[in-house]
């Protein structure tokens, strides 16, 4: 009687997964079919791709997907099929065949996780080696950039936590200790795909120092992000700059009284002008300024060859009304909120969030991954299998 009802359970659970109408599901036909034709895609790139960059780079991408797939097969075929269980007459030996599976039905769903991983992060097919990195403070005064100043921080020890090589070219900040705007070039083929979802407005509620009554205040900043394609390419030639040096301004001691060791820099074909006086070396401020100007032509070159800039810088930064935001910051109540995120999109610990580490490498996680999905979900409305497919089904 037990092992009737095992049964019952085990062929209930097995309905229940092939009848599912989520389009995700690995009994979902069209998924299989999609699984499939990556796989003969992935067997046929590895007879073709010998010599070919794209083709090979496909490939790679292929593997893991292919090769999860192959495993999730393996274990398909190590699950005794109900038939062959009803066939067994000794009850003993079914109990057995059920209880291998069972291990097998729970390797299977762990792998199925695994497959479906592979798969989404196939979708991830923006890959860019940088990408300008902009932060502008908004609505509310000082307090707007304060907070502009605050994301700052938190997103350069976020390229930190994750090993992000970046560079810094323009940096304004205020006589209290706010951020105006500052733009970074971050130097990864990685960052896109994880800063991607922080372009938008941030907004921030609290309680500012300078606040005597006690009232809460709502300001705001955006977050730019600007991918730089493979093909983009700046040369600097030396006979196009004009080179300038002077003492450095602000606190230094001695050091900036008697050296010359600011640096300006003026690139003769477009006008622009970069400056550095943060080192103590004029040479080392000499390279930093260089730096700048590359990254600043990089960036005008990227808004001239691409008209859809504009358009992305405007559509991240929106307004920067109070009301438009993808994530509050709430000091008050000690808690960040993305508001993208329909189930558990509010943390607390906000001083741990602005920390740029696993908080908020957590919750990018998230959108990455319900932004993949839901691109997955939207291929596979549109997909359709090759005619060869078709033809075999």
């Amino acid at each position: 009687m037990f092992i009737r009802k095992l049964l019952n359970v085990r062929s209930h659970y097995h309905l229940r997964r092939w009848v599912s109408t989520d389009p995700l599901s690995f009994q979902n036909k069209k998924l299989q079919s999609y699984l499939e034709s990556l796989r003969l895609e992935y067997y046929a790139l590895r007879v073709s791709a010998a010599g070919n960059n794209s083709e090979y780079a496909r490939l790679s991408r292929l593997d893991g997907v292919v090769n999860a797939l192959e495993q999730h097969r393996a274990l398909q075929r190590n699950i005794t099929s109900e038939q062959d269980m009803a066939v067994e007459k000794d009850e003993d030996m079914r109990a057995l065949m059920q209880e291998e599976n069972n291990v097998y039905t729970d390797l299977l769903q762990k792998q199925e996780d695994a497959l479906l991983k592979e798969l989404l992060t196939l979708s991830d097919d923006e890959l860019y080696p940088a990408l300008i990195f902009e932060v502008n403070a908004g609505a509310g005064g000082q307090e707007a950039m304060l907070f502009a100043y605050e994301l700052y921080n938190m997103y350069t020890s976020f390229f930190d936590h994750m090993g992000w090589q970046y560079d810094e070219f323009a940096h304004e900040t205020t006589d209290i200790g706010g951020l105006r705007h500052a733009n970074l070039i971050v130097h990864d083929s990685e960052a896109y795909q994880w800063l991607r979802y922080e372009a938008g407005v941030h907004r921030v509620q609290r309680v500012p120092a300078t606040e005597k009554a006690g009232r809460i205040h709502t300001s705001t900043a955006s977050i730019t992000v600007i991918p730089r394609p493979a093909d983009v390419h700046v040369h600097i030639a030396e006979r196009d700059l004009k080179i300038e040096t002077k003492r450095a301004s602000g606190a230094g001691g001695q050091h900036v009284n008697t050296t010359d060791s600011a640096v300006r820099i003026v690139h003769l074909p477009t006008g622009l002008a970069v400056e550095a006086q943060s080192e103590r070396s004029q040479l080392k401020n000499r390279e930093l300024a260089i730096k700048r100007l590359h990254a600043k032509l990089m960036q005008q070159q990227l808004e001239s060859a691409e008209a859809s800039t504009q358009a992305t810088r405007k559509a991240q930064q929106g307004n920067l009304n109070r009301n438009e935001k993808i994530r509050t910051y709430n000091f008050v109540q000690d808690r960040v909120t993305d508001h993208r995120v329909q189930k558990g999109g509010t943390q607390h610990n906000l001083s741990g969030f602005l920390d740029g580490g696993q908080q908020l490498s957590g919750l990018i996680e998230r959108l990455q991954l319900e932004n993949r999905r839901a691109k997955l979900v939207e291929l596979l409305e549109t997909w359709q299998p090759p005619k060869e497919a078709a033809d075999m089904n």
